[in-house]
């Protein structure tokens, strides 16, 4: 489906809340995840790391009353047909939550690079970040950045795409979440086969272990797991042969979650 025609059913799921339900429902998860480590009863400063155009963690947890800093390259204001299209979509997901108006001075926003954060050491209690690993080009950088930024004992939780689920090379849909069946003239896992389709995106093309790795290299691994699977039915004999190097449960895992926690 060519993506011009997936903006009205996007637009229809905000209206709809069913975008906002899942964004509730992950920011849930979030808190059972590290209420162990932080009392989030008290006010945090958090870092919400490539917010994204929407910002829905972003708005979520300042709803809750904790400080939040939301930094990206989108953050930089635009003008385009995209970009209108979005100050819309937060309009009608901040209406959603109840929230009228959020003055400008009030907008902690940065434009800026995830791996060379403008915050001094020690900063925040928590980082959070969604679907937005995948993306990074140089994830030892960043994960060493999120690292000097938490204050001792304050916690990551990265949620990531992997780019080994059948979404996971960002061409396929982004309206249907989990990917329940693929658009005609689509082959299942292109992405990791013949690459028929190109990608859109920059993607690092990691792997779970690899993020895993990583983390551990700076931090205490509190839990991984698999928050959401999709692609399950798809996923033939033949498909799994070809891609033996990889598990069933790597191949359906759409939202890889690592919970970390800095050194004291």
């Amino acid at each position: 489906m060519p993506k011009l025609l997936e903006y009205p059913r996007y637009a229809l799921q905000l209206l709809r809340g069913e975008r906002l339900a899942g964004e509730r429902d992950q920011q849930a998860d979030c808190l059972a995840d590290i209420a162990p480590m932080i009392d989030m009863q008290v006010p945090r400063q958090i870092l919400d790391l490539a917010n994204g155009r929407l910002r829905p963690q972003y708005t979520l947890f300042k709803r809750l009353g904790h400080a939040v800093t939301g930094i990206d390259m989108a953050n930089w204001p635009q003008r385009s047909a995209i970009n209108l299209a979005y100050v819309v979509a937060r309009q009608i997901y901040t209406w959603r939550l109840g929230i009228t108006y959020e003055p400008r001075k009030r907008r902690t926003l940065v434009c800026g690079d995830v791996g060379r954060l403008p915050f001094p050491d020690a900063a925040y209690d928590l980082v959070i970040s969604a679907a937005a690993f995948e993306h990074f080009l140089d994830v030892p950088a960043v994960v060493a950045e999120v690292k000097r930024v938490l204050k001792p004992g304050g916690v990551a939780w990265i949620s990531i795409h992997p780019f080994a689920c059948p979404s996971g090379g960002h061409n396929v849909t982004f309206t249907e979440y989990p990917l329940q069946r693929m658009p005609a003239g689509m082959e299942a896992w292109d992405h990791l086969r013949q690459r028929r389709i190109p990608f859109t995106v920059p993607l690092n093309e990691w792997r779970q272990a690899q993020y895993v790795a990583e983390f551990t290299r700076h931090f205490e691994i509190i839990k991984t797991y698999c928050r959401t699977r999709e692609g399950d039915a798809l996923l033939t004999t033949q498909i799994e042969a070809e891609l033996r190097d990889y598990s069933r449960d790597e191949l359906t895992c759409l939202q890889f979650v690592i919970v970390a926690r800095k050194p004291l």
